[in-house]
């Protein structure tokens, strides 16, 4: 049995392999568009998550009577949260979408006192103004001027990525809500995670079978993208999420949120480093406030 010490060692893990999914994810996005880019990512999730499972060798222990609440949040927070989320990366770049994605800590903190009675203070209430302004401050001040590369360049109008980003972390957040009471009883988190890819693939993959032209969007891609690809299911949907759903065994929702709501300022060393230019100082305390405001909620 882990310890809430465990909880959040496994929710940092997560955190850390998120911001890996996001830098895995930007090519892919760019190449296929973030609809198909999605829709491909679910499929090499389910597949890592199966010889995953097989490796593990544990028997199915997944109750039936969790399955409409795995199914649920996998079609919100995956779904819904990941169609969203690559949207506005394609729009805004790894880093802006990060910082954006941030905000589904308080947003969670905020469901968990609406729906399960937890107490909402004025010192959360401050922390979540004070977390809209990191967002502001992130989004606006970006790298240099002088910085061409394609993790900094932003596609108009703004507030469509932004919409985007914002809505994204609203369904992670849902997401979250759902699953936690699944995984407080003992699910397996690699076998929810399957659960929860599948749906949000179906979910995802319905509409293309309407489509009169099957394959007008897909393109052959070259070898890093395909590199790309497989690093993005890997540290996004298959052990990432198996470790996000490990913290949820025993870590509260708004703790749990508020470690993952770190990737901003994880993100940031990799953006310097890819882009050989050090982000705005507006960048690091946008990214810092985030952070700040989330362990002021927790």
């Amino acid at each position: 049995m882990i310890t809430v010490d465990s909880a959040a060692f496994f929710a940092l893990a997560a955190s850390l392999s998120w911001v890996l999914s996001q830098l895995f994810g930007h090519k892919p996005t760019l190449f296929y568009g973030s609809f198909q880019f999605n829709k491909i990512r679910m499929i090499v999730a389910s597949t890592l998550l199966i010889g995953m499972i097989l490796f593990t060798g544990n028997d199915w222990a997944i109750a039936p009577s969790a399955w409409i609440w795995i199914i649920l949040s996998g079609v919100i927070g995956i779904g819904l949260g990941d169609l969203f989320l690559f949207f506005a990366m394609e729009r805004l770049g790894p880093r802006r979408t990060g910082i954006l994605f941030a905000v589904n800590a308080p947003l969670a903190a905020c469901f968990a006192w609406l729906l399960l009675d937890e107490k909402l203070t004025f010192s959360i209430i401050f922390a979540l103004i004070f977390g809209f302004l990191g967002i502001i401050l992130a989004v606006i001040y970006g790298s240099p001027e002088t910085n061409n590369h394609d993790w900094e360049q932003t596609k108009p109008p703004l507030w469509l990525g932004v919409g985007a980003g914002l809505l994204a972390a609203t369904g992670q957040a849902a997401g979250t809500l759902i699953l936690r009471p699944v995984m407080e009883q003992g699910a397996d988190p690699l076998q929810a995670s399957l659960i929860r890819v599948v749906a949000a693939g179906i979910f995802l993959w319905t509409p293309s079978f309407f489509e009169k032209n099957k394959t007008k969007n897909w393109k052959i891609p070259p070898i890093p993208v395909v590199c790309h690809v497989i690093g993005n299911g890997f540290f996004g949907l298959s052990f990432g999420l198996a470790l996000f759903l490990k913290a949820l065994e025993t870590g509260q929702v708004a703790k749990v949120s508020m470690l993952l709501a770190i990737s901003p300022v994880l993100m940031l060393p990799f953006v310097w480093f890819q882009t050989k230019k050090m982000p705005e100082l507006g960048a690091w305390l946008g990214a810092v406030l985030v952070v700040v405001s989330s362990w002021m909620i927790v």
